[in-house]
Protein backbone atom coordinates (compact mmCIF):
# COMPACT_ATOMS: atom_id res chain seq x y z
CA UNK A 1 0.00 0.00 0.00
CA UNK A 2 2.99 2.61 0.99
CA UNK A 3 4.64 1.61 -2.48
CA UNK A 4 1.51 2.55 -4.25
CA UNK A 5 1.22 5.62 -2.20
CA UNK A 6 4.82 7.17 -3.26
CA UNK A 7 3.88 5.75 -7.12
CA UNK A 8 0.54 8.44 -7.05
CA UNK A 9 2.64 10.66 -5.40
CA UNK A 10 5.43 10.92 -8.20
CA UNK A 11 2.48 11.06 -11.19
CA UNK A 12 1.78 9.29 -13.47
CA UNK A 13 4.80 8.49 -16.05
CA UNK A 14 4.36 7.84 -19.94
CA UNK A 15 6.03 5.23 -20.82
CA UNK A 16 6.24 6.38 -24.68
CA UNK A 17 8.09 9.20 -24.10
CA UNK A 18 10.76 7.27 -22.24
CA UNK A 19 10.85 4.78 -24.77
CA UNK A 20 12.85 7.57 -26.89
CA UNK A 21 9.97 6.99 -29.48
CA UNK A 22 9.06 9.44 -32.22
CA UNK A 23 5.43 9.60 -32.70
CA UNK A 24 4.09 11.69 -35.75
CA UNK A 25 0.15 12.17 -36.70
CA UNK A 26 -0.29 13.03 -40.23
CA UNK A 27 -3.31 15.34 -39.24
CA UNK A 28 -1.41 17.67 -37.27
CA UNK A 29 2.13 17.89 -39.55
CA UNK A 30 0.51 20.77 -41.86
CA UNK A 31 0.57 23.89 -40.56
CA UNK A 32 -0.78 25.46 -43.68
CA UNK A 33 -4.37 26.93 -43.19
CA UNK A 34 -6.63 25.79 -46.05
CA UNK A 35 -10.08 27.22 -47.54
CA UNK A 36 -12.28 26.42 -49.92
CA UNK A 37 -13.38 28.68 -52.99
CA UNK A 38 -16.47 27.66 -54.52
CA UNK A 39 -17.55 29.06 -57.58
CA UNK A 40 -20.82 27.69 -58.30
CA UNK A 41 -22.63 31.44 -57.84
CA UNK A 42 -20.62 32.56 -60.39
CA UNK A 43 -22.15 30.44 -63.07
CA UNK A 44 -25.03 31.78 -65.88
CA UNK A 45 -27.93 30.06 -64.57
CA UNK A 46 -25.57 27.63 -62.35
CA UNK A 47 -24.66 25.02 -65.07
CA UNK A 48 -22.36 27.22 -67.40
CA UNK A 49 -19.84 29.58 -68.04
CA UNK A 50 -20.27 32.64 -69.58
CA UNK A 51 -17.01 34.61 -69.88
CA UNK A 52 -17.62 37.90 -69.78
CA UNK A 53 -19.97 37.72 -66.61
CA UNK A 54 -17.09 34.93 -65.50
CA UNK A 55 -14.65 37.52 -65.35
CA UNK A 56 -16.47 40.63 -64.03
CA UNK A 57 -17.12 37.78 -60.77
CA UNK A 58 -13.38 37.25 -60.54
CA UNK A 59 -12.80 40.79 -60.76
CA UNK A 60 -14.86 41.44 -58.16
CA UNK A 61 -13.38 38.59 -56.10
CA UNK A 62 -11.43 39.88 -52.49
CA UNK A 63 -8.38 37.75 -52.66
CA UNK A 64 -7.26 39.24 -48.87
CA UNK A 65 -8.81 36.15 -47.50
CA UNK A 66 -6.87 33.95 -49.57
CA UNK A 67 -3.45 35.21 -49.32
CA UNK A 68 -0.99 33.34 -47.12
CA UNK A 69 -3.78 30.12 -47.40
CA UNK A 70 -4.34 26.83 -48.88
CA UNK A 71 -6.88 27.35 -51.48
CA UNK A 72 -9.27 24.37 -53.11
CA UNK A 73 -11.37 25.70 -55.89
CA UNK A 74 -14.30 23.73 -56.50
CA UNK A 75 -17.42 24.00 -58.27
CA UNK A 76 -20.28 22.24 -56.21
CA UNK A 77 -22.93 22.24 -59.01
CA UNK A 78 -22.51 19.69 -62.15
CA UNK A 79 -21.74 22.47 -64.81
CA UNK A 80 -20.36 22.80 -67.69
CA UNK A 81 -16.78 24.65 -67.00
CA UNK A 82 -14.30 24.97 -69.55
CA UNK A 83 -10.25 24.06 -68.47
CA UNK A 84 -9.52 27.84 -69.05
CA UNK A 85 -11.86 28.91 -66.41
CA UNK A 86 -9.96 26.98 -63.26
CA UNK A 87 -6.49 29.28 -64.91
CA UNK A 88 -8.38 32.53 -64.45
CA UNK A 89 -9.55 31.89 -61.01
CA UNK A 90 -5.72 30.51 -60.41
CA UNK A 91 -4.54 33.53 -61.56
CA UNK A 92 -6.21 35.93 -59.23
CA UNK A 93 -5.18 34.09 -56.32
CA UNK A 94 -1.21 34.63 -56.60
CA UNK A 95 -0.92 35.78 -53.30
CA UNK A 96 -2.11 32.34 -52.21
CA UNK A 97 0.07 29.75 -50.16
CA UNK A 98 -1.15 27.20 -52.96
CA UNK A 99 -4.00 26.29 -55.49
CA UNK A 100 -5.36 23.02 -55.96
CA UNK A 101 -8.68 21.76 -57.98
CA UNK A 102 -10.63 19.87 -55.28
CA UNK A 103 -12.18 21.78 -52.74
CA UNK A 104 -11.25 22.23 -49.47
CA UNK A 105 -10.23 18.16 -49.35
CA UNK A 106 -7.75 18.95 -51.91
CA UNK A 107 -6.36 21.59 -50.05
CA UNK A 108 -5.99 19.92 -47.00
CA UNK A 109 -4.14 17.07 -48.71
CA UNK A 110 -1.49 19.16 -50.80
CA UNK A 111 -0.93 20.80 -47.32
CA UNK A 112 0.18 18.00 -45.95
CA UNK A 113 1.75 16.78 -48.60
CA UNK A 114 4.07 19.94 -48.59
CA UNK A 115 4.39 19.00 -45.07
CA UNK A 116 6.22 15.97 -45.85
CA UNK A 117 8.46 17.40 -48.42
CA UNK A 118 9.70 20.06 -46.02
CA UNK A 119 9.96 17.91 -43.85
CA UNK A 120 13.23 18.80 -41.61
CA UNK A 121 15.08 16.02 -41.27
CA UNK A 122 17.49 16.85 -39.01
CA UNK A 123 14.80 16.11 -36.46
CA UNK A 124 14.68 12.25 -37.33
CA UNK A 125 18.35 11.31 -37.84
CA UNK A 126 18.55 7.98 -36.42
CA UNK A 127 15.57 8.03 -34.18
CA UNK A 128 12.63 5.51 -33.80
CA UNK A 129 9.87 6.97 -34.89
CA UNK A 130 5.90 5.72 -35.40
CA UNK A 131 3.43 7.54 -37.88
CA UNK A 132 0.30 7.15 -35.74
CA UNK A 133 -1.90 5.16 -37.24
CA UNK A 134 -5.29 6.69 -36.44
CA UNK A 135 -4.75 9.82 -38.58
CA UNK A 136 -7.54 11.02 -41.05
CA UNK A 137 -5.14 12.74 -43.12
CA UNK A 138 -4.15 11.36 -46.97
CA UNK A 139 -4.13 7.44 -46.59
CA UNK A 140 -1.86 5.17 -47.88
CA UNK A 141 -0.25 7.77 -50.06
CA UNK A 142 1.10 10.03 -47.72
CA UNK A 143 1.98 7.07 -45.30
CA UNK A 144 4.20 5.82 -48.45
CA UNK A 145 5.41 9.68 -48.66
CA UNK A 146 6.47 10.19 -45.47
CA UNK A 147 8.28 6.45 -45.32
CA UNK A 148 10.05 7.46 -48.08
CA UNK A 149 11.09 10.74 -47.08
CA UNK A 150 12.37 9.13 -43.79
CA UNK A 151 13.53 5.84 -44.44
CA UNK A 152 17.08 7.32 -45.04
CA UNK A 153 17.70 8.56 -42.09
CA UNK A 154 16.01 7.25 -39.41
CA UNK A 155 16.91 4.17 -36.90
CA UNK A 156 13.54 2.33 -36.99
CA UNK A 157 10.27 3.21 -38.57
CA UNK A 158 7.14 1.97 -37.35
CA UNK A 159 3.16 2.23 -38.13
CA UNK A 160 0.66 2.78 -35.38
CA UNK A 161 -0.12 3.75 -31.98
CA UNK A 162 3.31 3.22 -29.31
CA UNK A 163 1.19 0.53 -27.54
CA UNK A 164 0.94 -1.32 -30.83
CA UNK A 165 2.94 -0.92 -33.93
CA UNK A 166 3.70 -2.44 -37.07
CA UNK A 167 7.44 -2.37 -38.07
CA UNK A 168 8.00 -0.78 -41.48
CA UNK A 169 11.43 -0.31 -41.45
CA UNK A 170 14.64 -1.09 -39.02
CA UNK A 171 18.18 -0.17 -40.07
CA UNK A 172 20.63 -2.32 -40.55
CA UNK A 173 23.56 -2.92 -38.31
CA UNK A 174 26.86 -1.89 -39.12
CA UNK A 175 29.06 -4.86 -39.41
CA UNK A 176 32.16 -4.36 -37.77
Amino acid sequence: MANEKNNLEEGIINLVDKSGLVQIELDTIASTRCVELDFTDWLWRGVVVKEKEFRASIKALDTEVYEGVGVGITCSEDAIVPDWAWMLISSKLNNAEFVVIGGITAARAEATRLAIVNLNLDEYIDKRIVIKGCSNSGGADYLVQIQQKLQPVVKSLMFGEACSTVPVYKKPAVKR
